[in-house]
């Protein structure tokens, strides 16, 4: 990455993204994708993603008014480059299904989730794998890091799968598919 003009929280200068290095862990890829959505990208995009969201969360916009940046070619480029690794993160895990299998064994062998049924635990696998197929791979694993680390029991699918949304984060969700919409329009 660049680091001409540094921000303070990121060393990166501000709407300048270059190279990004593969994040090593869960975390690592969740602060990725927060910054690909934010720090990272040129003031008048993030300023615009913000009051987009503020207007989407309490349905009256913000004064004074943010207008929506202008597509110029270098605008585009910065937005083209963050969507294009946001989307190598945000991949659904569902095309990766050898590490999703493997990710959802280690869940299992942490609560020790072993009936002697190969068969059965096979199925198990199986169906959490179909439901939890459309989420990025970093947010499972960082649920499941979570579910491991606080919880004394199993969550259910449905609570593991409330985790995996938070952990995926939903202003990253939301402020992609806006800048998805904004490159489209221009």
């Amino acid at each position: 990455m660049i680091a001409a003009n540094p921000s303070r929280k990121t060393g990166v200068a501000l709407g300048r993204i270059g190279a990004i290095e593969k994040p090593r862990t869960a975390e690592e890829a969740a602060k990725l994708a927060e910054l690909l959505v934010g720090d990272l990208l040129p003031p008048s995009v993030a300023l615009w993603l913000a009051a987009e969201e503020t207007k989407a969360r309490t349905g009256m916009e913000v004064f004074p008014r943010v207008p929506k940046p202008e597509a110029t070619a270098e605008l585009m480029t910065i937005v083209s480059t963050a969507l294009r690794s946001l989307s190598e993160l945000m991949e659904p895990a569902g095309k990766r299904r050898p590490e999703l299998g493997v990710e959802i064994a280690k869940l299992f062998a942490a609560f020790n989730i072993y009936t002697g049924d190969t068969a059965k635990s096979v199925a198990q696998v199986e169906v959490w794998g179909e439901q939890l197929g459309e989420f990025p791979l970093y947010a499972i694993r960082k649920a499941a890091r979570w579910a491991i680390r606080g919880d004394s029991k199993m969550p259910s699918l449905a609570a593991f799968i409330t985790s995996v949304r938070q952990a995926a984060g939903s202003q990253v969700m939301g402020r992609r598919l806006l800048l998805q919409q904004w490159v489209s329009a221009a």
